[in-house]
């Protein structure tokens, strides 16, 4: 697909309203040029969030996150670039142009746009002809009788398609749409030599991606027809392994709430949404797959996993626990009563807040695959504690922290009646796979030396005017790391910008990749900076730098010697930096800084 042009990224940066963009997930107050905030990347009591909407920059001085008004979008609603900068410039009203591409590739972006456009308004026909035509009645009174009123109906756009063989046909040739796009949307079939709509007489569930794009079909005979269900076929932009139903609706409840609950059919999801509970989305079937863990895992690692008690429901819900585990998610089971499935308990009258009790007692993924196994297992014989036993190491093994798996540890031994000298063989076989406790990712610790170089840019960036004296005869030799070095190229270029009337435009920081990830803390910092600053601090820490980059070459040269290069002119060297080394020092340790 062809890509998006630098100037429209640009131009709708330029559109984005910053505060305007974070309001939906924290509450701000302007502080300064800046307003401040709870972080809605992670928990906190106190506001350390902030917000420079003038340059459309954010930073956390909490957990770290920090850039600008697309990555925010990026991590909040878990898209890629591309879909960030088209949903802002919807949201905008950007006229967003391409790069130039070939004929082939722009043929089949206009030809994918015709097709979104198509399932678009054939789920517009069928919502139509579900309301209005005296043939749906049948299609209205199932949905009544299952107790769907009719604002879930219209949020998730279900419709009736005609029972007559042509309808749709028909009507999206009167648009203009040719027998070949609807054939290749999946809308049409042809047999015999006779074309004639694929859906007839079902009811229609639109399936859209996470922005709410119709991709295709599910549909649902109300009689004894068969087959009961039938889907759209595969397309080029329809793929059931792929798809998760119902979440371009529940993604910002999802994103709000950080959990989402994994269901398996489409009214499950329409009975808890309308109970209140809109962070649901349907497995399509009771087979997760791994593509669809993935697709909801950019929008949250904590998924509650919701599916029927019978024994296709208990199979697929191991399934998905593990691929789930190898994707690093946090998993739940919510255990409904026995007899049920979310719809049923939804639509007999429980609320919300019932749904959230079972939610909130919900057991992890350890404690759903010790309790699956042992359930699994004949323990009434020797034989089968032993197969439960070799099972369990391994499902052990896998636990994310000591404290839960103790715990399961003492269920076990209960269950299969574990000698004290078989639970310390157990517990000696468990290996902990060098994770944290927890599971997460250590966060690596900055080195006095890369926190001096960070603060010294920080303040370049509050008094661009003095700073611009020590930036002109530095390196990137000066710093520790490709991050910092980047940064450093990249401050200087603005400040000799400022001075010369041209500032490098602000897109540059999502492009600049290596210092894309410190450049928000910097110049959010700049601002305090500016305000809290000692006199003499910049100074200090660009003679502190110094005093770091001379220590450097004099090691390199001591190395070099070492190794038996003694020539005269190296060791005149290493005198020349360790005198010019001792002087700095004894200048930081005066506080009298001037150009030395």
């Amino acid at each position: 697909m062809a890509r998006i042009a630098p100037a429209s990224v640009q131009a709708v940066l330029d559109a984005c309203d910053m505060l305007e963009i974070v309001a939906p997930y924290t509450t701000l107050k302007k502080s300064g040029a800046n307003y401040m905030g709870r972080c809605p990347f992670h928990a906190e009591k106190t506001g350390s969030f902030s917000v420079d909407p003038a340059q459309k920059l954010y930073y956390c001085f909490g957990c770290g996150e920090g850039g600008n008004a697309f990555t925010f979008i990026e991590k909040k609603e878990g898209l890629d670039f591309a879909d960030t900068v088209r949903l802002l410039a919807d949201k905008y009203a950007v006229r967003l142009e391409y790069e130039e591409s070939s004929p082939r590739q722009e043929e089949r972006r206009r030809q994918r746009e015709r097709s979104y456009s198509l399932l678009d308004q054939a789920a517009a026909y069928y919502s139509r002809y579900l309301w209005k035509s005296s043939a749906a009645a049948p299609a209205r009174e199932y949905l009544a009788g299952r107790g769907f009123g009719e604002a879930v109906i219209r949020e998730f756009r279900l419709g009736f398609s005609p029972k007559g063989g042509a309808s749709l046909l028909k009507a999206a040739a009167a648009k203009g749409y040719a027998a070949s796009e609807l054939e290749a949307a999946g809308l049409i079939i042809t047999r015999g030599g006779r074309t004639y709509d694929r859906f007839r007489g079902r009811l229609m569930f639109p399936f859209t991606d996470h922005r709410g794009r119709v991709l295709g079909f599910g549909a649902r005979v109300l009689d004894d027809s068969q087959p009961k269900y039938l889907n759209s076929p595969e397309s080029e932009i329809y793929h059931k392994s792929n798809l998760v139903f119902g979440l371009g609706n529940a993604r910002q409840a999802i994103t709000r709430e950080d959990r989402v609950y994994v269901v398996e059919g489409y009214t499950d999801v329409l009975a808890l949404s309308q109970a209140g509970v809109g962070n649901a989305v349907a497995s399509m079937g009771t087979a997760l797959t791994g593509q669809q863990l993935k697709e909801i895992a950019r929008f949250t690692k904590n998924v509650y996993l919701s599916f029927d008690a019978d024994a296709a429901g208990q199979k697929a819900m191991l399934r998905a626990l593990e691929l789930a585990r190898r994707l690093s998610l946090l998993v739940r089971v919510v255990e409904i009563p026995a007899g049920q499935d979310p719809a049923d308990m939804m639509l007999a009258g429980a609320g919300a807040g019932e749904f959230a009790e079972l939610a909130g007692g919900a057991p992890g993924l350890l404690e759903c695959q010790v309790r699956a196994t042992l359930n699994a297992a004949d323990l009434s014989g020797a034989e089968g504690r032993i197969e439960a036993f070799s099972a369990l190491k391994e499902v052990l093994a896998e636990a994310a922290n000591s404290i839960e798996r103790d715990e399961q540890l003492r269920i076990i031994a209960d269950r299969l009646r574990l000698s004290p000298e078989n639970m310390a063989y157990l517990l000696q076989s468990i290996s902990s796979g060098g994770k944290k406790e927890g599971g997460e990712t250590e966060r690596r610790v900055l080195s006095q030396e890369e926190l001096t170089e960070r603060s010294f840019l920080s303040l370049c960036l509050a008094c661009p005017g003095e700073a611009r004296r020590y930036l002109q005869d530095m390196t990137e030799a000066y710093f520790t790391t490709e991050p910092n070095r980047s940064a450093f190229k990249w401050v200087k270029e603005r400040l000799e910008g400022w001075e010369s009337g041209s500032v490098p435009a602000d897109a540059q920081i999502s492009a600049n990749t290596a210092a894309h990830s410190i450049l928000p803390e910097l110049i959010i910092r700049s601002e305090s900076d500016h305000l809290n600053s000692a006199p003499g601090a910049l100074p200090e820490l660009f003679f502190r730098l110094t005093e770091a980059e001379l220590s450097r070459r004099i090691r390199r040269i001591k190395n070099r010697l070492d190794d038996g290069d003694e020539d005269s002119e190296s060791f005149r060297k290493l005198c020349r930096l360790e005198n010019r080394r001792r002087e700095i020092i004894d200048l930081i340790q005066s506080g009298k800084y001037g150009m030395a």
